[in-house]
């Protein structure tokens, strides 16, 4: 059985303008969804990746659309009439913060998809410091000034082949933050102080660790999540 650890990549806290975001699993975030007045924020990379486009129209089955960037092109294609698509992004978290706007009275979580990193980053903090929504952030970089981000970094466990050692416990260049323990001959990891090194990956002598990352897992991640919409 292959057990899945869902780490944020490190920051250094000097670049946080705000406590750092909780790192979630697709079952978290479909619950969310499921149990929140969410809506769906859409952005310009949608126009660059038509896969993550399908993936926006795909959710928007479920939440409403409020499509920023010229994002809302791709989704009339596929069918998705988006609440607005003449704002930007700014206008957006505007809105959001001050409260008055019809719209945003209906909701009380944000979720974000189609964004450069660089770019949602601080609209995400604003919202975070001056507004009474939830931020959640489906993109693939971890995002550290969401409520809640899902990152396509992975710690993957194979139980079948961990023998509850130790090994990687002794060479953990965290040890003394109690990123590995081990637990009833189970490997426990604290992903909030993971700094991602490898190293354990690396002295596991029964290849019972391995990283993962990259956009094909962040698409297994949002076929998940999907899926889970759609029981």
């Amino acid at each position: 059985m292959r057990r899945y650890i869902f780490l944020p990549k490190s920051y250094k806290q000097s670049d946080l303008q705000c406590e750092r975001a909780v790192c979630i699993t697709p079952q978290e975030v479909a619950d969310i969804i499921k149990n929140s007045r969410a809506v769906l924020i859409t952005g310009g990379v949608l126009l660059e990746n038509p896969k993550l486009a399908e993936y926006a129209a795909k959710i928007a089955q479920h939440i409403p659309v409020i499509a920023t960037g010229a994002s809302s092109k791709v989704l009339l294609n596929q069918g998705v009439k988006p609440l607005t698509c003449v704002f930007t992004l700014q206008h957006v978290t505007h809105y959001f913060i001050d409260g008055e706007w019809e719209i945003a009275k209906k909701f009380d979580t944000a979720i974000f998809l189609g964004f450069k990193p660089y770019y949602v980053s601080r609209f995400l903090s604003a919202l975070k410091h001056f507004s009474n929504m939830t931020t959640l952030s489906l993109d693939e970089f971890y995002q550290p000034n969401a409520h809640y981000s899902m990152t396509a970094f992975v710690m993957v466990i194979d139980e079948d082949r961990c023998t509850g050692c130790g090994d990687c416990v002794a060479v953990c260049r965290t040890m003394a933050k109690g990123v590995l323990r081990v637990v009833d001959g189970r490997l426990a990891v604290r992903p909030d102080r993971c700094i991602a090194c490898s190293a354990c990956m690396t002295a596991c002598g029964m290849n019972a660790i391995k990283m993962e990352r990259g956009e094909r897992l962040h698409h297994v991640l949002l076929d998940e999540i999907i899926r889970l919409l759609e029981r």
